[in-house]
């Protein structure tokens, strides 16, 4: 602490302490002179200090002592030793030394210190105790500036998809690749309330934060590059909703581990990283908290819901690419001697039964998973990368080269697509549908939507081919009657709604050679066109 200079009136003064000063003669030189103060009293009881000067000079030696006083001037090196105010000052020093710690998140008791050390590891190394503290104070500093905050600066949300060519055209043919990215951009999202250390299934992330208001909704964009070149723009039509609140996990040293990045993936909330290890430099409440809620430097999503919804729209827009169906198409010319050397009904049994083990599977891993309990990982479902999917591409490629195209489709293949309702009705059981019956999948396809009504024909010649109504009830007989009737009705209206394309027929009929007969009557399809 400090107080400014002052001009004070002396009543008396003790020398306690050598003084140095300076003496000035007439002729003007000067001599520096050593004061010396005493304790104990002098020859006049007073106590004054005496100045002894051995000098040769005899003019020195004629002046009297109030004279060789009065020249005399004290340089200015002195300071005080101690002072009336010191008790106040120091007072007043650790106060403002306390604000400043606080405000350096240099504000560490030793309540704080015990608990930091019951926490700490007992082999930790010595070494890495001090940068423990740090992490410990940031850790909590954060959190307190989360908890108080009412909204926080969130960077953008970005899925990239790359398509590299085949092995098979290495420098032989077209070797461009293709890049897709969705993204959106920062936005601040307003918290309601906000909770710290709070248990959400298997994980205790550091701050849940609900989301005010609690319907949040974002655009974003795709960009699409073909050879490293720009090739399009295309803004989302539709905007995606937020869930209801995000998790924040604050790193420091430490960051979120492969075990509990599973488990934020199985919890499936939008996760946010503050990673403060990515700072530097010296760090105050006040910037810290502007870097927290105002800046995006140390963050980054880990995980969002919409971001696997995302990146399949960006894989299946990927298959859809001039540049991938020129690929295809080229694949399919190295690769059709060997399907072709094979007839169609070989591939379409291949096909049915790869369809049928992929869906069973992942069926089966559906009802794992709901079983599921502890910590541990939960069983994942078979995707793109299975060798069943592998199977299902195969065929699909060898049923194209003998001129059934469309197999692969997204209609077809899905778990609720054409073929695995059709399998549930052939075996009466469900295929790609955690369901028990033929009629339990039947009933979900009579109450689907309206854009699925044109393909109900193939659903009727299906019951009947298979002679799933054998298996009803009185009362599931008299439901499907009255459905079946709706849709004899909508054909003969000529309604729209009811009337399917001819895209899938020829490749059914092969798959399911009991419905050929029915499929070639073309019953129930589009007028063709003029």
């Amino acid at each position: 602490m400090e107080r400014p200079t002052e001009h004070i009136s002396i009543v008396s003064a003790t020398m306690h302490d050598h003084a140095t000063a300076l003496l000035t003669l007439d002729d003007g030189r000067q001599l520096l002179v050593d004061l010396t103060g005493v304790r104990e009293p002098g020859a006049d009881g007073l106590g004054h200090a005496v100045a002894t000067l051995s000098l040769s000079d005899p003019s020195l030696a004629m002046m009297d002592p109030e004279e060789i006083r009065a020249r005399l001037r004290i340089l200015p090196d002195i300071h005080w030793c101690s002072h009336w105010n010191d008790a106040s000052l120091a007072v007043e020093g650790d106060a403002v030394a306390a604000k400043a710690a606080k405000d350096a998140l240099d504000g560490w008791d030793a309540a704080d210190e015990a608990e930091f050390l019951a926490q700490l590891p007992k082999d930790v190394e010595p070494s890495l105790v001090p940068g423990l503290r740090r992490e410990t104070v940031l850790h909590r500093e954060v959190k307190a500036i989360l908890e108080s905050a009412s909204s926080i600066e969130t960077p953008g949300l970005e899925v990239v998809v790359e398509r590299d060519p085949p092995d098979e055209f290495a420098g032989e043919w077209e070797t461009a690749s293709i890049r897709k990215m969705w993204m959106t951009g920062p936005r601040q999202l307003n918290f309601g309330d906000v909770r710290l250390e709070k248990k959400v299934a298997s994980i205790v992330p550091d701050v849940i934060a609900d989301l005010n208001p609690g319907k949040v909704q974002g655009l974003g964009g795709t960009m699409t590059w073909v050879d490293g070149d720009f090739d399009e723009d295309e803004e989302d039509t539709y905007p995606f909703t937020w869930p209801a609140a995000i998790l924040v996990e604050v790193t420091v040293t430490h960051g979120i581990d492969d075990e509990k990045l599973r488990r934020i993936r199985d919890l499936d909330m939008p996760t946010l990283e503050i990673d403060l290890g990515a700072l530097g430099g010296t760090v105050t409440r006040e910037n810290l908290r502007d870097l927290v809620v105002n800046q995006l430097v140390g963050k980054r999503w880990v995980h969002h819901p919409v971001l696997r919804a995302k990146r399949r729209v960006l894989e299946s827009a990927v298959d859809e690419h001039p540049v991938t169906l020129r690929y295809r198409e080229r694949l399919l010319e190295l690769r059709r001697p060997a399907y072709l050397a094979q007839p169609a009904a070989y591939w379409a049994a291949r096909y049915i039964s790869a369809m049928t083990s992929f869906h069973d599977a992942n069926v089966g891993i559906k009802r794992a998973g709901r079983k599921h309990v502890g910590n541990g990982p939960k069983p994942q479902f078979l995707g793109s990368d299975s060798e069943l999917w592998q199977q299902v591409e195969e065929a699909s490629e060898a049923l194209a080269a003998h001129g059934l195209p469309g197999a692969l489709d997204r209609m077809m293949v899905d778990e609720s697509g054409m073929v695995a309702r059709i399998l549930s009705i052939q075996q009466n059981r469900g295929v790609g549908y955690d369901m028990n019956t033929g009629y339990q999948v039947l009933n979900a396809i009579m109450q689907s939507g309206p854009d699925n009504k044109r393909w109900h024909t193939i659903y009727t010649m299906a019951v009947k081919a298979y002679g799933l109504e054998a298996h009803f009830t009185k009362a599931q007989a008299d439901s499907y009657a009255r459905w079946r009737q709706s849709i004899i009705d909508g054909v003969d209206l000529q309604d729209v709604t009811y009337l399917r394309p001819s895209t899938y027929d020829k490749v059914l009929g092969v798959l399911f050679p009991e419905m050929a007969r029915g499929i070639a009557k073309k019953y129930g399809l589009q007028p063709e066109p003029l």
